[in-house]
């Protein structure tokens, strides 16, 4: 994987937010710390002078894991489901 595809994906993922997804913040967490991890030292696209800057993306994932862990409980991996009433004793 090369660095301009996981600005790719961090630009794709970065509105989990926006449209409230615990799986897109995750992604975001992932392509986040790829990033970190493989980014030059002076990230930007070659194409452009435009850069991505270090402190920006390790702000992103700290809110991305916040959002993930805010909303954990809410996710299908999460806790919850459907809770069944039992009969009363004055049922009939």
């Amino acid at each position: 994987m090369v660095i301009a595809d996981i600005e790719t994906d961090l630009l794709e993922y970065a509105d989990f937010e926006e449209v409230a997804s615990v799986s897109r913040a995750k992604l975001f967490i992932t392509a986040a710390k790829r990033w970190l991890i493989l980014r030059p030292e002076s990230a930007s696209n070659q194409s452009s002078s435009m850069s991505i800057g270090k402190s920006s993306i390790e702000a992103m994932l700290q809110r991305a894991q916040d959002y993930v862990a805010a909303n954990a409980e809410t996710s299908s991996g999460g806790v919850g489901g459907v809770r069944f009433l039992g009969v009363g004793s004055y049922f009939r």
